[in-house]
């Protein structure tokens, strides 16, 4: 019994050494702004911004906070003074501020339909403080596409916004 005890407590010992050794793919970046180690370098993901589905009441619930329309009228106010820039999904090629209005003008782009954002961030955790921060890097604005019954199809990628040029 004492043994057994004895090799669990090796067991355990040897792995708690062996994770302290292991160092993180980047070190603590005391002096970013975003204090911590950095524990995901590219990521993506989708953020629905608008309930598309009626039934949907825990969509309704995630949303109830959200300021869209302060939202992305900041985004385009941010593009049309230069802050942040606009690039096509498919090639990355910029889209000048005329291309941006005539876009919008269009109504395919209609600030207030923009239902979906995809995120690319960095995130970074600081295990002296307990905290977590996010760097957005980018955003992809998009809109819903729907059939010719007005049925929900898929979203339309608009374009995307280079944050911190």
């Amino acid at each position: 019994m004492i043994n057994q005890i004895l090799s669990a407590s090796l067991f355990v010992l040897v792995f708690s050494l062996a994770g302290c050794n292991q160092t993180p793919s980047k070190s603590f970046n005391a002096g970013s702004k975003n204090k911590g180690i950095e524990i995901a370098d590219t990521i993506l993901y989708p953020v629905n911004v608008i309930n598309l589905d009626s039934t949907d009441t825990w969509a309704d619930t995630r949303l109830k906070n959200l300021h869209h329309k302060n939202l992305t009228d900041l985004i385009f106010k941010s593009l049309y003074s230069g802050n942040a820039k606009a690039y096509n999904y498919y090639t990355h090629e910029e889209i000048s501020i005329d291309k941006i209005k005539e876009m919008e003008a269009s109504g395919d782009f209609n600030r207030d339909e923009m239902a979906q954002l995809q995120f690319e961030e960095t995130w970074f955790f600081n295990p002296d403080e307990g905290s977590m921060t996010k760097e957005v890097q980018s955003v992809l604005l998009a809109w819903p596409v729907y059939d010719n019954k007005g049925v929900f199809q898929a979203y339309k990628a608009g374009f995307l916004v280079e944050l911190n040029p």
